[in-house]
């Protein structure tokens, strides 16, 4: 098990119809791969205006969940919301770095085919991986043009799938040299 680095603190929650279980597997997926502290909230109701098609702006969601006030404290929402941002169809998920926070979508995540227990293994394996990209941007992370990285942006569940739970070695480099403000309250 990775040890602890409260240089980095997480906090996901679960919104509206997200699965609060499935956010807890997430939660406890991300804490064997990264060195930060991770926790999960209570279920937020949030509840945005869809639009014809019923997706949910994304943007929206995000200003409804709470707004950090340091660098390395950042909040992620898991929703079911099949989320949109202007000048593309969706997005697996979005951030706001300015505001600490992301959110992740479980809406197109979801397998179709196989077992069960296969789609369930599928959606927390793409859900891990959505919310480590997100909070990456969160950090101020850019797109990665390795494929197997966390940070390669995703257009198909196929890219997902392809990349790993995990920042490559340059991405890494990037964290290293996140600004170290730490809540003066610990």
């Amino acid at each position: 098990m990775a040890q602890r680095d409260s240089a980095v603190r997480l906090t996901l929650v679960p919104l509206d119809n997200a699965p609060t279980p499935l956010v807890k597997k997430v939660a406890a997926r991300l804490r064997r791969i990264v060195p930060w502290t991770i926790k999960t909230s209570p279920p937020l109701t949030c509840q945005p205006c869809g639009n014809q098609q019923g997706q949910v702006d994304a943007r929206d969601v995000l200003l409804l969940l709470p707004e950090g006030e340091w660098h390395n404290i950042l909040t992620v929402g898991i929703t079911d919301y099949d989320l949109t941002v202007p000048r593309l169809d969706f997005v697996y998920g979005h951030a706001m770095p300015e505001r600490r926070t992301g959110v992740v979508s479980l809406h197109r995540l979801q397998s179709v085919s196989g077992s069960p227990a296969a789609r369930q293994k599928a959606l927390l394996e793409r859900a891990c991986k959505e919310v480590l990209h997100e909070a990456g941007h969160v950090l101020d992370l850019v797109h990665c043009q390795d494929f197997t990285c966390v940070m390669h942006y995703s257009q198909t569940l196929h890219d997902t799938d392809a990349k790993r739970c995990a920042f490559c070695p340059k991405c890494l480099i990037d964290l290293s040299r996140m600004p170290e403000n730490v809540d003066p309250d610990r």
